[in-house]
């Protein structure tokens, strides 16, 4: 057996989906990363500038070879363009005064923030991998990465054979999808590499005509700085007025453009790959109605939040916390917006300290809460967000108050319909 089959069986073997190996030097594709980021498509994301990452060789000099990985995280439930009428899980009692899980009350959290943070996850795997591959012959170096250092992996994957860059930016696996996390092992073995894999998109424009923000300017191109994922996680200050209302329902993240790719709505069987990537058996096929791959990881499904007591429970009114009873519990899938508007700073430290949802703070939280409140359309929440205009923050004061203006202007059209 080859060196390369057995790393990648290995791979598999620890819990990966999908394993390929690729060259150090995928100099086409890191020379369009750093034309991209030259020309400002990144936004405030500044670490994207590291030189670092224009060639694995600045990082462990003697890299030859990269082993690349995939961990699904797609867990079985709908996407958010059918989850308008979907209802989550575990349920909470509505605010007082409401009738029901009103029309425009429930948010949107991408999914792949749904459970535990993937970083964690990812790394205690490849570092296992780590080990196998040091261990084959002494001296050998190596470096582990999942989306934290100067690393394109994306750019390496590709040449891996695991997938190939669709016209949204993600990587997809004609078998699995495009629902999954990617890491790498640098090393400085010479690994025979496998072979790209081709592209597969066709004439197919669906996740360009989808975007809300039209953040794909061109097929295979993204402008990170209108892109939704990017405005309310990786922005650390004001929102763009002109976008806040394409945000919509989504308070962290954006699944649009892989909730309408056709690779994740068929049925794929398990011969459909002609990729050199080798993948898991278990995640061949499609399962529930979406076709693409899922996983059965704890890790990965909607964690239910659980959140305090309101200290000022008796002041519903001024509060927006009306008869909410202490230890109220919701998933995050397709979470009820009553739910997220009562996670407190503690809630928050608690609730999401080994999550992805930490990453903008509490004052992120806040700012998207506003913008996600004022696209409601739920007049329910002027109180809670007449208290945030009052926040310390300008960020979520300003954000409140556009939000106040949103239900203010909704509520007029509703009196002149």
């Amino acid at each position: 057996m080859s060196l390369t089959l057995r790393l990648k069986q290995k791979a598999l073997e620890l819990g990966f989906d999908l394993a390929g190996v690729a060259p150090a030097g995928v100099w086409q594709d890191l020379e369009f990363a750093r034309k991209w980021v030259e020309q400002g498509r990144g936004g405030e994301m500044h670490y994207l500038e590291n030189p670092k990452r224009r060639d694995p060789r600045l990082v462990l000099p003697s890299a030859q070879s990269v082993l690349c990985v995939a961990l699904i995280y797609n867990a079985p439930f709908p996407y958010s363009t059918e989850a308008s009428a979907a209802s989550s899980p575990v349920e909470m009692k509505p605010l007082s005064g409401s009738s029901g899980d009103a029309p425009g009350t429930r948010a949107w959290i991408s999914r792949y923030a749904w459970g535990r943070d993937y970083h964690e996850t990812m790394r205690a795997k490849l570092e296992k991998l780590r080990k196998v591959i040091e261990n084959l012959e002494p001296g050998v170096e190596t470096r582990v990465y999942v989306d934290t250092g100067p690393i394109v992996e994306r750019a390496f994957a590709r040449y891996s054979g695991i997938g190939w860059t669709g016209k949204n930016t993600c990587l997809i696996n004609p078998a699995k999808g495009s629902w999954f996390f990617l890491g790498v092992v640098l090393t400085s073995l010479a690994i025979e590499p496998d072979l790209p894999a081709p592209d597969r998109c066709g004439s197919c424009t669906r996740c360009l005509d989808a975007c809300p923000t039209g953040a794909l300017t061109d097929p295979y191109v993204m402008d990170a700085s209108r892109c939704i994922a990017y405005l309310n996680i990786e922005l650390k200050g004001s929102i763009p007025e002109m976008y806040r209302e394409q945000i919509g329902s989504n308070i962290f993240g954006c699944d649009i453009c892989q909730d309408v790719c056709p690779w994740n709505s068929r049925q794929p069987s398990a011969t459909s790959s002609q990729s050199s990537a080798v993948s898991s058996p278990s995640s061949q096929k499609g399962f529930g109605r979406t076709g693409a791959a899922t996983t059965t990881l704890a890790e990965f499904q909607p964690m239910v939040i659980t959140l305090s007591a309101p200290s000022d429970a008796g002041d519903g009114e001024s509060s927006g916390k009306a008869d909410l009873p202490p230890g109220l519990r919701f998933s995050l899938f397709n979470p009820p917006l009553d739910g997220l508007a009562q996670v407190s700073e503690e809630d928050f430290r608690l609730a999401f300290a080994h999550s992805p949802i930490k990453r903008p703070k509490y004052r992120g939280w806040l700012r998207n809460l506003c913008v996600v409140m004022g696209n409601s359309g739920d007049r329910r929440f002027i109180p809670k967000l007449k208290e945030l205009s009052l926040h310390e923050d300008p960020v979520v004061r300003e954000h409140a108050a556009w939000a106040l203006a949103q239900l203010a202007g909704t509520h007029m059209e509703e009196q002149h319909a």
